[in-house]
């Protein structure tokens, strides 16, 4: 007797996303916390403003200072901390942007 399954691509995305999320928050806050022991000080903005933020079975780790995006990336005339990426490099696979 022969079965035949079909795997529908998204749905067992979804599925792999609702099962791994509690996973996933617990390694967030493991770089997090990575990422704020390696930001460098100045006002300290940067470095308070990192934390992990949850909507449903999104997980991102976030900066709020206005200005992180410049300090983790760098400027024409300021080097790249890549304070963020660097720690979430260290727990997975990272496809985003470069230092400058």
């Amino acid at each position: 007797m022969a079965v035949r399954i079909t795997l529908y691509r998204d749905q067992l995305l979804a599925e792999a996303r609702k099962i791994s999320t509690e996973q996933r928050v617990e390694i967030a806050h493991q770089a997090a916390g990575d990422a704020v022991a390696s930001a460098p000080v100045l006002t300290g903005e940067y470095r308070d403003g990192i934390h992990v933020e949850t909507n449903g079975d999104q997980v991102s780790i976030v900066d709020t200072d206005p200005e992180s995006i410049y300090k983790e990336y760098g400027t024409s005339d300021t080097p790249a901390h890549m304070t963020l990426t660097e720690a979430a490099s260290k727990y997975g696979r990272y496809s985003g942007w470069g230092a400058r």
